[in-house]
């Protein structure tokens, strides 16, 4: 029964919904241009990289295992997203991205129980190449965050400098990344006392997951990069 109201609210909001844009198809410049011309319809298996099996029954890397392992050892050993790998019956494919904004897809195929790789196609989407630049920029966007962090710990606001990000850990079950940053806050204009706070901020609702404080009189003893 909740099924079929969602249903029908879903039928009833979009028939009552006034259209502000047309939706239009992608044209096939767009499809050039961000996706491979593969056909993925009969695909059986879809990994990720960590959940792969490469060991058969017996214990052993398995035909595809190997040449998977291959393909990763090589041009694709350091990724900005994680592989992926699809399987029909005698047909895989390879997908990852790396830094640079390069995709790579790799066309495997099984002959006589032995697995190779019969193509490769590149493309390449525009990145940001200066990694400082992307930080601050990142930094900048969630300013308005640590502050409330800051304010939460301290019960009063609290200003901040020299801030960096340490570490980025992905979820992608749950969508979610758990970032950690490290600043020194100060009561200004740039007074004392000073903090030596690392900060973990799950996104995006923003949640604090962890903070730590370390209490620091002499700002030039705090081992921190500026930038």
């Amino acid at each position: 029964m909740k099924k079929l109201y969602l249903i029908f609210f879903f039928i009833f909001f979009f028939n009552n919904t006034p259209v502000f844009a047309n939706q239009k198809a992608p044209s096939q410049e767009f499809i050039n241009k961000y996706y491979f011309n593969v056909d993925l319809k009969g695909v059986k298996d879809t990994y990720f990289f960590r959940e792969f099996p490469f060991y058969n029954k017996n214990s052993q890397v398995s035909p595809l295992g190997k040449v998977v392992l291959s393909v990763l050892q090589g041009d694709l050993w350091t990724w900005v997203r994680e592989p992926m790998i699809y399987i029909k019956e005698d047909i895989a494919y390879i997908h990852a991205v790396k830094e640079d904004g390069l995709n790579l897809l790799y066309t495997l195929k099984k002959e006589d129980n032995v697995w190779k790789v019969v193509k490769i196609e590149k493309k390449k989407l525009s990145t940001i190449d200066s990694k400082v630049m992307l930080e601050k920029a990142f930094l900048r966007a969630i300013g308005t965050e640590i502050l409330n962090a800051t304010k939460t710990y301290y019960g009063e606001p609290r200003l901040f400098q020299s801030e960096r990000v340490v570490n980025i850990v992905r979820d992608e079950f749950n969508d979610k990344y758990y970032v950690t940053v490290q600043i020194v806050t100060y009561e200004g204009p740039i007074m004392p006392p000073y903090g030596f706070d690392t900060i973990t901020l799950r996104i995006p609702d923003f949640k604090v997951i962890k903070y730590e404080h370390k209490d620091v009189t002499d700002i030039g003893n705090i081992p921190l990069e500026t930038h």
